[in-house]
């Protein structure tokens, strides 16, 4: 009997045990994160998940109840899964029918469960000027999958950047996929607005870059640093996370960060995070809207171009107005949100210290009175400004 075939038979059998329900021992709730994505569970075996991927094998080392082994996998449609559990069982994959996209769709789910001969096979078929390789019943088996072309050897796989979103500050404020993230990189680039709480999250044997704190006059030199050091880590195929306090999208340069390394050949993915601009009104017992009193939130940033103040808007007392990095210039924002936005000195307006933190510090008063409030009894950053009545609906 040829090689050919005996593998043919063993994987096969392996197969078989997809059916065995018996002996799933682990979990796994797909999709969901997104309303347009169904949600699907499966039933699998440990064993087989971290033979294939070290990205299970991470999270199952750190479930050791065999009886309860959950997982899940949020970004992730129960379709493209169902074809890579299959893969993972047999070594074969199918391709009846599937259309560019639908390869891309499996070869990002490849490269975020680190199923490293799958995603550089699924790069290479994209790669070639013929989207079709040797097809055998319409299914290859990826053992033996001989292209017509050897294109250009890989000396180092393709790296993978996400930009991760790490909250207000308090690590249980974390996201589980942000915390998978952090568990799972090679590199995580940070900056000294990451709490130290979730840095501490950190695995040890991970390496960790800090940039300088971005003061003015040295931001741009630090944003061009952590770029460059995530840039040289992807060109050496590892796994980077780029650490951000709040949302990577909300006065975080997240999009910045997108497009300089898109222009570069990779698309991060980008986790969302619990931003201060929600959670420190919340932490600090201010609903941004309430029934009678605030119908209208907006955020804004403290710190205009070239760390000037920025574009005051226009008072309305239905709205809740929070500005975020505002603190260090109080003074000279509340003198144009009276002079320029129309806003009466006796509104309400707190600013929150350290918000999610156990020394976490409201100060209260009002547009007319804050500024000399905070010279007075000293402020400790980072905090959040808000402005509106419902800074006072819940004292009542």
């Amino acid at each position: 009997m040829s090689n050919n075939k005996l593998l043919s038979k063993f994987s096969s059998r392996i197969g078989k045990l997809l059916d065995d329900d018996d002996e799933f021992n682990t979990t796994i709730f797909v999709g969901g994160k997104e309303s347009s994505l169904e949600k699907k569970t499966f039933k699998a075996h440990s064993i087989i998940l971290k033979v294939h991927s070290s990205y299970f094998e991470n999270i199952l080392k750190k479930n050791n109840n065999k009886c309860t082994r959950k997982i899940y996998l949020e970004n992730i449609s129960p379709s493209v899964f169902e074809v890579i559990l299959k893969f993972m069982y047999t070594g074969k994959i199918s391709m009846e029918n599937s259309t560019r996209d639908d390869i891309i769709e499996l070869l990002k789910a490849a490269e975020e469960l680190k199923l490293d001969e799958l995603a550089e096979f699924l790069q290479d078929h994209l790669m070639q000027k013929k989207e079709s390789v040797m097809i055998n019943n319409n299914t290859q088996n990826l053992c033996h999958v001989t292209r017509a072309n050897d294109l250009q050897s890989r000396s180092n796989k393709c790296g993978r950047i996400r930009l991760v979103g790490a909250g207000p500050g308090d690590p249980n404020l974390l996201t589980l996929s942000a915390y998978q993230a952090i568990q799972n990189a090679d590199l995580i680039l940070s900056d000294k607005l990451v709490s130290e709480e979730v840095l501490e999250l950190i695995p040890k044997h991970t390496e960790v870059f800090i940039a300088a704190r971005k003061f003015c006059a040295n931001v741009e030199a630090a944003q061009a640093e952590l770029n460059r050091v995530g840039l040289d880590a992807l060109n050496l195929g590892k796994d980077v996370v780029r650490l951000k306090q709040g949302d990577p999208y909300l006065f975080g340069r997240g999009g910045e960060e997108f497009l300089f390394y898109q222009s570069h050949g990779y698309i991060p993915q980008v986790i969302p995070g619990v931003s201060s601009c929600m959670s420190a009104p919340l932490l600090a017992n201010i609903p941004v809207t309430h029934r009678g009193v605030a119908s209208q939130f907006l955020v804004c940033t403290g710190t205009g171009k070239k760390n000037t103040v920025p574009e005051i808007p226009t008072y309305n007392p239905i709205r809740t107005t929070v500005f975020l990095m505002a603190c260090h210039r109080i003074r000279d924002i509340t003198k144009d949100l009276m002079e320029k936005g129309n806003y009466p000195s006796d509104c309400p307006c707190v600013v929150i210290e350290r918000a999610s933190f156990v020394d976490q510090r409201e100060i209260r008063g009002t547009v007319g009175t804050i500024a000399d409030i905070i010279d007075r009894e000293g402020h400790t950053p980072p905090g959040t400004f808000v402005v509106g009545q419902a800074c006072t609906v819940l004292l009542k």
